[in-house]
């Protein structure tokens, strides 16, 4: 089986380097499509991956620009706002701002008035922008890089990025009547970003809350959806720690023997002023009436994607108290990963505000505590991802730092048993086909048996009264395109 798998950028890979090397390994060969190579996971790490199995290649195109992108991009940004006014979201007003933001303020409006928070209103207009999507052309430029590769499969994540700038290369694909899948990439992704604007032949996700997601939220059929559990945890169940605690502690800079509590931060989109919120919540920990909690070691992770507000913080005052790594860590190389498991492996437990690391702290069977802040209202109850931690046994939530502080006492002098409620969260939500059984291998064949279909999927065909429509915008685009070349030309003289 030959695959083409599209990632937005290469950071996206560490989710799935367990599944591509598992398809090399029996057999397949899969082609990596990139439209940039990220700092966290360089090419460098991707050479290796590709020298560890000839059956791997790779190339970088680019996201570009195209003919009809003036057309297609308020088309896909209308379906992303569209999603966010239905009712379910009357408390999400971050990412419904989020989604406006890149739409014109009046339109905003008249849609809100239009649907009125009504599903069945949202879905009308939802339908007729994917008419006008499927009379847009398929980009033959795209289609040929496909067509070189002869894949019987295409894979994509995350397709539902906000602009979906991978839709070209889905449609491209279907065109050509390739069996299609979409890997969702992360807990959040069918709740929090786009909507799935055009359907594959297999959409993989987690777990059933996610295939839930998927049938009501983006009106997926439920035959099309596979459970496959998180393969991109996989790596976790079996680690060990690299460092002894001793050693650990030294690295880092917690000069106490004490235990230490692991605070995992959050994203710039969830988080992007979490530096006073922590500060606070070491201060009331320092000033706690529990001794065995007031003299506790604090090692606070930045997020990789969230460093900058940390670059000049100090600690040092709270005593015990370190930043590290100062710049961050993704955990995609052998050092990092080693380095974020030993962090989780060496504390007792674990605290944030809305973080996917939560889960990976929970996989080593730390108790995972968050506070309902104010200034992350919207981030915390109003997404709804946040819910499934909470409603599933994950998270120690309090309201206030006091109450946070107090259940943390009480949990970590055994007053309140975690190691059932993270178990059964952990089998539900990571691996729902048993804690025993990796994610990775059950991902690969359902990529399999996708192969399998003896039904080819049909062609993405347009409709007949799209070409008088094409016909009426093609001198509009022509226009567009040159202008838009005669300024690179300007802004290319003027940078020599």
């Amino acid at each position: 089986m030959k695959i083409f798998f599209l990632l937005r950028h290469s950071e996206y890979l560490r989710n799935y380097e367990s599944v591509v090397r598992l398809l090399a390994g029996r057999g397949h060969s899969i082609h990596l499509g990139f439209f940039k190579i990220g700092k966290d996971y360089k090419e460098q790490e991707i050479k290796k991956l590709q020298q560890s199995d000839a059956k791997i290649t790779y190339a970088v195109y680019s996201r570009g620009d195209r003919f009809w992108t003036p057309f297609a991009t308020p088309i896909r940004l209308l379906q992303t706002y569209l999603r966010f006014l239905d009712k379910r979201y009357h408390s999400s007003n971050k990412l419904r701002q989020r989604a406006a933001s890149e739409l014109p303020s009046l339109l905003c409006y008249l849609l809100r008035i239009i649907v009125a928070n009504r599903e069945k209103k949202i879905w009308s207009v939802v339908s007729f922008l994917r008419l006008l999507e499927r009379a847009l052309p398929v980009d033959h430029k795209i289609r040929q890089v496909i067509a070189s590769y002869k894949p019987d499969v295409f894979l994509v994540t995350p397709l539902i990025d906000l602009k979906a700038s991978q839709l070209d290369w889905l449609k491209a694909a279907k065109s050509l009547g390739i069996k299609t899948g979409l890997c969702v990439f992360s807990w959040d992704n069918l709740t929090n970003k786009s909507l799935i604007q055009i359907e594959t032949d297999i959409v993989l996700v987690w777990n059933g809350i996610q295939k839930r997601e998927a049938v009501e939220f983006h009106r997926i059929a439920p035959y099309k959806v596979a459970i496959t559990g998180a393969q991109c945890y996989d790596k976790w169940f079996d680690h060990k720690p690299s460092t002894s605690r001793e050693d650990f502690l030294g690295n880092v800079g917690l000069r106490s023997k004490r235990p230490f509590i692991l605070y995992l931060c959050s994203s710039p989109f969830i988080a992007p002023k979490e530096v006073e919120f922590v500060a606070k919540w070491t201060k009331n920990l320092r000033e706690h009436k529990n001794p065995d909690i007031r003299n506790m070691g604090v090692l606070v992770r930045p997020h990789p994607r969230n460093v900058e507000q940390w670059a000049d913080v100090d600690f040092s005052h709270f005593q015990d108290a370190v930043i590290y790594p100062r710049k961050g860590a993704n955990p995609v190389d052998e050092n990092s990963v080693n380095d974020f498991y030993d962090s989780m492996y060496h504390s007792v437990a674990a605290v944030g505000i809305n973080t996917s690391a939560m889960i990976e702290a929970g996989i080593l069977n730390k108790p995972v505590f968050t506070i309902l802040a104010q200034d992350f209202n919207n981030t915390q109850e109003g997404t709804l991802h946040f819910h499934y931690l909470v409603e599933g046994g994950l998270l120690y939530i309090s309201n206030s730092l006091d109450e946070h502080l107090d259940q943390l006492s009480k949990v970590l002098n055994g007053q309140a048993s975690y190691q059932e409620r993270i178990r059964n969260f952990i089998e539900s939500f990571v691996r729902p086909h048993g804690l025993g059984l990796p994610s990775t291998p059950i991902f690969v064949e359902a990529i399999e048996d996708l192969d399998k279909m003896s039904l080819t999927p049909p062609e993405y065909k347009k409709p007949l009264w799209s070409y008088p429509l094409i016909v009426f915008l093609f001198p509009l685009a022509v226009i567009r395109y040159l202008i838009m070349k005669s300024v690179k030309k300007i802004k290319k003289v003027g940078q020599d």
